[in-house]
């Protein structure tokens, strides 16, 4: 839809009444509303009749008898903490208790008690009595039993055999499968440590009984798995005990021969550190010297390079690097300089002799102190580890001894404060709460279908969806009338129409889409697009308008067959005809034509109408409403290479020929065209037309179907000028929550 469209549409949405088109959330839940409005009615008395069939139904279902027992968990902290198993179990909190739930839900209990009571050989329990039961869960697990057997075709016997279990393990994993539907743990509150055992038997008393053993086996259960855990660590601390002492030994051996290896006495270790000090000291001293000499050398140097050879000297004589007296007897300043930088050179090179003899002894002696060392962190490693692992012994030996005591004083942990009593009353079927749940599960279910099938809905029904889709003001509505099709009783009741007909007949000749007054009074019809298009193609004289004698022509579209479009243009011309109108409706409809019993025309009548238009008036077929002719120009059609030559005629100019002949006659004609997603002549005959009226059927057309045939007077450059809901039923249209439609 074009955007011109859709401006055109906010404009007359706003003019028309309707709810802004801006809220579409709104919009919706106000869909849904009515929706259930409209269901509510049938999706109670559905809901009301499947309580009372499941009230009915709880007659047939097995009567069933339920015994309960109480088992809690031991919730005091344990004082004497020598003989307290460590393995009694969890500490109290969700996790334990959660844990302690699923413990008594588990298979392996259950299957222990049918082994105990034997309960493989009861009818009731190892399937080989079938009741009726309302259980849903039930019903479900025998309809999926009874897929499974109808898709494999083998009976039960079969299955086991291939399967390579007996009759009596198959009967005995029934029987547990029976007994884990028949049974129910539940915690009583959320946080406290007793859990409740239920047993659902058809006889009081072997409810009970099962109930109680139940509990019994939880318990036996629990001091099993103590016992066993402590079992379990007594063997690990004597195997424990055994590594730590053999661990102990060669640690001892180790740290013997260790001992043995000394590099060092403590006395020989104290000279080897005096004498490294003494050392590094010396060591510091000749660096220290060394760098006094090198400074005097390059002072020196300086002296001598900036000319400053007096002074020079003078400095190597206070450095006593020469005797004054030579300083004073010798006349050459420079020798003197140069033998006080061979004197200095002399003195470095012996200095750093002694450094590198000193580094020597120093790295010596740190070696040797490293190993000492190296040596006794060895030694107190393995002294380390031998405590540990004495200390690890003595622990594990005490604790083996207190375990050893401990078997004697396991319990389960858990104790039965109430034994599961025979019932009195059954306690299934509950036909009260199972008629509400079924009748209230059933409103729910059809009030989820009304909102589901209402999101997904695509049928136009009300003002807002007809003009959202095509973006065209809704001008008129045409009622259903079940009793007499207003088609038939037209041509056998004296052309008599339903009043209520007539009555929207009226309105939709008055509205302003229509436009029939309008144009006639202020001669529009000069300047349509019919008219320029006539005066282009219509073989007649030159410069003669088609519309200068005032003749309307209005076209009928719509999406689809089945629109209502040939009862709503007979419904116009009938009503144009009572106000004074010269009216013709000429069938154009290559698709579904309504008139071809009327029609004497043929392919080749056709063919000599084209050459002489005047001929077609004699196919002119009068009505019982005085003023309304019909031409119908489709005849009976044998195959669709007829129809392909009946649809040329229609594009062709000797079509145009024969409007512009029969505009002299009549003052409004009706073209009756093909569907617009049916037939490409249809957007030709919008074009010649000055008004085209879209028909859309009120609660059947889909949206995505008129969006089609938008699209289609779209690429044709048409607009419609009037939007018409046809067939629309007036006792149930008020209930979709339309102000104007309702």
């Amino acid at each position: 839809m074009t955007d011109q469209y859709r401006r055109g549409l906010d404009v007359e949405l706003t003019g028309f009444g309707q709810a802004p088109a801006g809220d579409p959330e709104l919009r919706v839940l106000s869909n849904i509303a009515w929706a259930i409005r409209r269901s509510i009615l049938w999706i109670l008395l559905v809901g009301f009749l499947g309580g009372v069939t499941a009230y009915l139904l709880s007659y047939l279902s097995d009567t069933k008898y339920t015994s309960s027992a109480k088992v809690m968990i031991e919730t005091r902290v344990q004082t004497e903490t020598q003989f307290t198993p460590q393995v009694s179990g969890l500490p109290l909190s969700l996790t334990s208790l959660e844990s302690e739930l699923q413990l008594l839900r588990s298979t392996d209990l259950i299957e222990n008690v049918v082994d105990r009571l034997e309960l493989h050989t009861d009818p009731e329990f190892s399937g080989a009595e079938t009741g009726f039961t309302l259980s849903p869960i039930a019903l479900a697990r025998r309809l999926k039993n009874g897929l499974v057997s109808a898709l494999s075709g083998e009976d039960d016997a079969d299955e086991g055999g291939d399967s390579g279990q007996t009759l009596e393990e198959m009967q005995r994993e029934a029987t547990i499968e029976k007994l884990l539907e028949s049974r129910r743990i539940e915690q009583i509150g959320e946080t406290s440590a007793v859990y409740e055992i239920r047993v659902s038997a058809k006889t009081p008393q072997k409810a009970a009984v099962i109930a109680n053993s139940l509990a019994n086996e939880y318990l036996f259960v629990l001091t099993r798995m103590k016992r066993d855990d402590l079992s379990q660590s007594q063997e690990w601390l004597a195997t424990r005990i055994g590594q730590i002492r053999e661990d102990l030994n060669k640690l001892i051996s180790d740290l013997e021969a260790h001992s043995v290896e000394t590099p060092y006495s403590p006395e020989e270790y104290a000279t080897i550190k005096a004498q490294r000090i003494k050392a590094e000291k010396r060591a510091r001293l000749v660096n220290e010297e060394l760098f006094v000499l090198d400074e005097q050398t390059n002072t020196i140097q300086l002296l001598r390079d900036n000319g400053n050879v007096a002074e020079a000297v003078e400095f190597a004589v206070q450095s006593a690097l020469v005797p004054q007296s030579t300083a004073n007897n010798s006349d050459d300043a420079q020798a003197v300089l140069d033998s006080a930088l061979e004197a200095a050179q002399r003195k470095t090179e012996i200095l750093n002799g002694q450094l590198a003899t000193l580094n020597i002894s120093i790295n010596t002696f740190k070696d040797q102190q490293v190993r000492q060392v190296q040596h006794d962190s060895v030694t107190k490693r393995i002294e380390n580890e031998i405590l540990v692992a004495e200390a690890i012994y003595r622990d594990f030996v005490s604790q083996l001894g207190r375990r050893a005591e401990q078997g004697d004083y396991l319990d389960a942990g858990a104790h039965i404060i109430e034994t599961a009593r025979a019932s009195v009353d059954p306690s299934e079927p509950k036909r009260a709460q199972m008629a509400i749940g079924v009748m209230i599960a059933m409103i729910f279910g059809g009030l989820g279908f009304a909102v589901i099938r209402e999101l997904f809905q695509t049928r136009l029904r009300t003002t807002y969806e007809l003009e959202n889709t095509t973006g065209v003001k809704l001008s008129a509505i045409i009622p259903e009338v079940r009793k007499d099709p207003p088609f038939e009783t037209f041509f056998t009741n004296d052309g008599k129409l339903d009043p209520e007909l007539l009555h929207f007949g009226r309105k939709l000749l008055a509205s302003s889409d229509i436009g029939l007054r309008t144009l006639r009074n202020e001669s529009e019809l000069t300047t349509s697009q019919a008219a320029e298009f006539f005066t282009k193609n219509v073989d007649s004289k030159h410069g003669q308008r088609f519309a200068e004698n005032g003749c309307m022509i209005f076209s009928g579209a719509s999406a689809v067959p089945d629109e209502g479009k040939t009862s709503g243009l007979l419904l116009i011309g009938s009503v144009c005809a009572q106000a004074g109108y010269r009216t013709l409706i000429i069938d154009c409809d290559t698709v579904t034509s309504t008139y071809r019993d009327l029609s004497q025309l043929s392919v080749e009548g056709l063919k000599h109408g084209a050459k002489h238009p005047a001929s077609f008036q004699d196919n002119i077929v009068s009505t019982p409403q005085d003023g309304l002719d019909i031409l119908p120009l489709i005849g009976p059609l044998e195959d669709e290479a007829q129809a392909k030559e009946v649809g040329e005629f229609l594009c062709s100019p000797a079509f145009l020929n024969l409007l512009y002949s029969l505009s002299d006659m009549y003052e409004v004609i009706l073209l009756d065209t093909p569907p617009l997603l049916r037939a490409v002549e249809s957007a030709y005959l919008s074009q010649i037309s000055h008004r085209v009226i879209l028909f859309a059927r009120w609660n059947s057309t889909h949206r995505n179907t008129v969006l089609q045939a938008m699209r289609e007077l779209e690429n044709a450059g048409v607009r419609p000028s009037a939007l018409v809901a046809t067939r629309v039923d007036m006792k149930q249209v008020r209930h979709y929550g339309d102000p104007i439609l309702g």
